[in-house]
């Protein structure tokens, strides 16, 4: 698979050793959180141009994030939650429990979400009514961290490997995998409806990579 780097900017937050932890789309814009800035950002994918923020409560170490179509979904490691919000003002409008015990990377795919835990090593698929885990699989990598879904399969970036990951959806199998372009912490992971997005937290950047074959 060949890749290249297409679009790089500096995230919003305030960068190392804290950066942008968590990354998702909305369909037109880019949303990213700075770990410490406590503040979740709603920015130009062009440019990175801030468009509209909000206060994280509670902010305790937000690690992914996902977009339902109209709700922001949060993981947060050190609650071991996930939290849904009111996109415009922030307000938590339900948690669940997460899967494993170290949430990080998050996807929102048809009613379900998919959470990558650290700890465990694992991918987990849940309700996302109730957080039932209705499967989960076996990450290739040691720290698998952000997700992302395309619309047929799901994808993960692992931060040690800093390798990005394509998945078969039904049964977690590798199909195939490019290592990152740049950076040297990758967390979050997106898909925007053509092109990847990761950000990284040691950098404190936001790269979108675009697809050559």
């Amino acid at each position: 698979m060949k890749v290249k780097l297409a679009v790089s900017f500096k995230s919003p937050g305030d960068g190392p050793p804290g950066g942008p932890n968590g990354i998702t789309f909305d369909g037109k814009y880019v949303w990213c959180r700075d770990k410490d800035g406590m503040q979740l950002c709603q920015v130009n994918p062009g440019d990175g141009t801030v468009i509209s923020f909000f206060k994280c409560i509670p902010y305790h170490q937000i690690a992914g994030l996902a977009w339902d179509g109209n709700h922001i979904w949060a993981s947060i490691a050190s609650k071991k939650k996930i939290y849904k919000y009111n996109a415009t003002t922030g307000e938590v409008l339900s948690t669940l429990d997460a899967p494993g015990s170290s949430p990080h990377g998050l996807e929102w795919v048809n009613g379900h979400l998919w959470s990558a835990s650290l700890d465990e090593r694992k991918i987990y698929k849940v309700k996302a009514e109730n957080g039932e885990v209705v499967f989960s699989f076996d990450s290739p990598g040691t720290r698998p961290h952000g997700l992302a879904w395309d619309g047929s399969h799901l994808w993960s970036v692992d931060t040690n490997d800093k390798v990005i990951y394509k998945h078969s959806s039904q049964s977690g199998e590798v199909l195939d995998s490019f290592e990152c372009p740049e950076g040297t912490e990758p967390h979050g992971l997106a898909w925007d409806g053509s092109s990847l997005w990761y950000d990284d937290q040691f950098c404190n950047m936001l790269y979108k990579i675009e697809f050559l074959d």
